[in-house]
C-alpha cells in the first residue's frame, strides 16, 4: 500500500461505538478485591476502591458504607492491578481499531516513539473526546535519524547544527519526548542530547550505530529501546573492520553487559528490551504457519506496513542461530536485572507478528522468564511507565486521587504472571468495561480491521 493510502487507512473513522466519557457525578465501587497497587507493596486483601468520575476517590479495607454509590462490583476472589502500559508502539502504522484492542486487553496507556504526529494526535483527540475507545497516548512524532532513503517519518539530522535545531522544531510541535533512531551520526546525536536536556525533553530510542552505548548512557540517553541497542553498533563496527560476526557478537560478554548495566543504574536509564518482538522474529516461520487467531484484530493498514519486511529464508542453521540468539538476549536481560536496571514493558507494536494488547502480556511473561519476579514485572508494566513519561503523580499505581486506569483479574498474577490475561473488567479513565463489553469491543474490531 502506498504511503498516502496507508495514511487514509489509519485515519478512517472507526465503526466501533464510542464509550461514554466518565460522568463526574457517577461513582463505582470495586469491593472485596485483592489490591495489587503497582507500587511493589504486598497485596492488600478485602479492599474496596471507590471511583468518582475518572479519579480514585478512596481506598478502604473491609466493608465501607456504600450508600450513594451508583454501581457496586463485588470482586471476591479477584485481583485488581493498575492499567498496563505498552511503552513502545507505532500507532500511526496500525490503524485506529488498534487503540480499542489495546484497552480490551487492559492496556490503558501507551508511549508512541515514532510515527506521523498528525495521525497519532487525531487518534488521541478522538479518545479524549470519547468518540474512540483507546489508551492514553504519549508521543514523539517524527523520528530523529540520519539519512535513510525510503524511510518514512524521519527528521534527518546529519550535523550537530541539525541535531540541535531539530529539538526546537519538535518541541514546538508539542511532543512529549524525542525518539532517536540508529542512523543518527555521533555529532548530531550528542548535540541533540545536550539541547534536549536544556529544553527539558527526554530522549528515548535506539543507540545510534556509530555511538558507543556507554557514552550514550553517560550523555543522558533516557530510555534504551530494544535489547539489541546495547551491542548492535559495536558489532557492526567490528564486522566492518573485518571481524567475523560470530566473534563480534561473542565479544559482548557478561562483563560488558554488567559494565553497561552499572552505568544505566548510575544514570537512572530505563531499559525497554521488547523481548517479545525478538522471540517472534526468532520463531517467525512457525508463528506464520500457526494462523494465530489474534490476526483478526490486526488492521489491514498494519498488515500492509508489515509486508515491507521480507521474511528470512527458512534454513536449519538460521533457525538454530536465531533461537540461540534469543536465549542470549534472556541472559543479558538477567544480568541487567541482577544489577538493578529499571525496566519498562514495550512490544514494538507495528513490527511483524506483534499483536495489540496481548503482546504486552507476553512481554510480562518473558521478563519473568528472564529473572524478574511477577511483582517486579507488574511494576515495570504499570508504575515504571508512568514515571518514565513524568506522570507518576496521577498515573501508574492505584492510589487515592489518581486517575482510574485499572484491570480486574480473575486470578492472581503474582502466582502466575500469565494470569494478567484473565481479565474480568477494565476501567479506562473512569469508564468501566465489564467482560461482556470487552468481548463486544473485540468482536467489532474483528469486523472493522479488514477495512483499516
Amino acid at each position: 500500500m502506498k504511503a498516502c493510502a496507508l495514511l487514509l487507512a489509519a485515519l478512517t473513522t472507526s465503526l466501533i461505538p464510542a464509550g461514554q466519557q466518565s460522568d463526574p457525578t457517577r461513582t463505582i465501587a470495586i469491593t472485596n478485591v485483592t489490591l495489587i497497587d503497582g507500587t511493589g507493596a504486598p497485596p492488600r486483601p478485602d479492599a474496596t476502591i471507590i471511583i468518582s468520575g475518572n479519579r480514585i476517590s478512596n481506598i478502604v479495607d473491609g466493608k465501607p458504607d456504600l450508600v450513594g454509590i451508583n454501581e457496586v462490583i463485588d470482586s471476591a476472589g479477584k485481583f485488581l492491578i493498575p492499567g498496563l502500559w505498552d511503552m513502545h508502539t507505532h500507532l500511526a502504522y496500525v490503524g485506529d481499531v488498534t487503540c480499542t484492542t489495546l484497552v480490551a486487553y487492559g492496556v490503558t496507556s501507551v508511549r508512541d516513539p515514532g510515527g506521523a504526529l498528525d495521525t497519532v494526535d487525531w487518534f488521541r483527540a478522538r479518545i479524549e473526546q470519547g468518540s474512540l475507545i483507546g489508551p492514553r497516548i504519549f508521543r514523539a512524532g517524527l523520528f530523529l535519524d540520519g539519512s535513510k532513503p525510503g524511510s518514512r517519518d524521519r527528521l534527518v539530522i546529519d550535523t550537530a547544527d541539525e541535531g540541535q535545531r531539530a529539538v526546537s522544531f519538535v518541541k514546538a510541535r508539542g511532543v512529549d519526548f524525542i525518539k532517536v533512531h540508529n542512523g543518527a551520526p555521533p555529532a548530531a546525536y550528542f548535540a541533540m542530547l545536550a539541547e534536549a536536556r536544556k529544553q527539558g525533553l527526554a530522549v528515548v530510542g535506539h543507540i545510534p550505530y556509530d555511538v558507543d552505548p556507554g557514552e550514550a548512557i553517560d550523555a543522558g540517553h533516557q530510555s534504551v529501546e530494544h535489547i539489541v541497542s546495547l551491542f548492535e553498533g559495536p558489532v557492526r563496527r567490528k564486522v566492518a573492520a573485518g571481524m567475523a560476526q560470530e566473534q563480534a557478537i561473542a565479544e559482548f560478554t557478561d562483563a560488558e553487559a554488567t559494565r553497561l548495566a552499572r552505568k544505566m543504574v548510575a544514570k537512572g536509564t530505563w531499559f525497554d528490551p521488547t523481548l517479545v518482538t525478538y522471540w517472534y522474529r526468532s520463531h517467525q516461520w512457525d508463528v506464520r504457519a500457526a494462523n494465530d487467531p489474534r490476526e483478526r484484530y490486526v488492521a489491514a493498514s498494519a498488515r500492509a506496513y508489515q509486508k515491507n519486511v521480507t521474511p528470512l529464508p527458512d534454513t536449519p542453521d538460521l533457525r538454530r542461530a536465531l533461537a540461540a540468539g534469543f536465549d542470549r538476549f534472556l541472559e543479558i536481560t538477567r544480568i541487567l536485572h541482577r544489577e538493578g536496571v529499571r525496566f519498562l514493558v514495550g512490544t514494538d507494536l507495528a513490527a511483524p507478528l506483534t499483536y495489540p494488547g496481548s503482546s504486552v502480556h507476553e512481554e510480562l511473561a518473558w521478563l519473568v522468564k528472564a529473572g524478574l519476579t511477577p511483582m517486579e514485572a507488574l511494576v515495570a508494566g504499570t508504575r515504571n511507565g508512568a514515571e518514565a513519561v513524568g506522570r507518576l503523580g496521577d498515573l501508574g499505581t492505584i492510589e487515592k486521587g489518581k486517575l482510574a486506569d485499572l484491570a480486574l483479574l480473575d486470578a492472581n498474577p503474582l502466582a502466575d504472571i500469565t494470569n494478567t490475561q484473565k481479565i474480568a473488567a477494565v476501567v479506562a479513565n473512569g469508564r468501566l468495561f465489564k467482560r461482556e463489553a470487552l468481548d463486544k469491543l473485540l468482536a467489532q474490531v474483528a469486523k472493522d480491521a479488514p477495512g483499516h
